[in-house]
């Protein structure tokens, strides 16, 4: 009798413990963490300086700015300190949980003009300004992965 409630009771832990291994064995071992846009910058002979400053000043408070609603996470500037020729000199990287609706974009992009005291157009003449001393190479969009401990 001793032995038969043993193996019942063996037998029905048993079959509580199954399904849940079979559900840990079917989950993926990495999980995301974050969404990182990193976007390559070319900058011309000469025009270090002057973009450092547009960085250090107009670029830093929008950022600052984004960060303080919540909109990313955090963002920070590389440098290429041996670059070779067709790579960029530098990476703008923002980081962020989750992506925007169309309609909150438009709200944000709105209240960032509205905060840098700037409308559409003066963006867009301040951003060909820029490419006198500075290209964009492109942009990417990875997302960082963790362990799923």
């Amino acid at each position: 009798m001793k032995h038969i409630m043993k193996t019942a009771l063996f037998a029905s832990a048993l079959a509580f413990a199954v399904p849940q291994a079979a559900v840990a064995q079917d989950e993926y071992p990495l999980t995301g963490a974050e969404w990182i846009e990193v976007t390559g910058i070319s900058i011309e002979d000469g025009g270090g300086y002057k973009y450092a400053t547009w960085l250090a000043t107009e670029w830093r408070k929008r950022m600052d700015y984004a960060v303080s609603q919540g909109w990313i996470e955090s963002y920070e500037i590389w440098s290429n300190a041996h670059g070779r020729a067709d790579e960029p000199d530098m990476w703008l990287i923002t980081r962020f949980d989750t992506f925007e609706s169309n309609e909150e974009w438009e709200a944000r992009n709105r209240q960032m003009r509205q905060y840098m005291q700037r409308n559409i157009q003066q963006l867009q003449t301040e951003s060909g300004d820029r490419a006198k001393y500075r290209t964009v190479l492109g942009d990417v969009l990875i997302k960082r992965l963790v362990w799923r401990d």
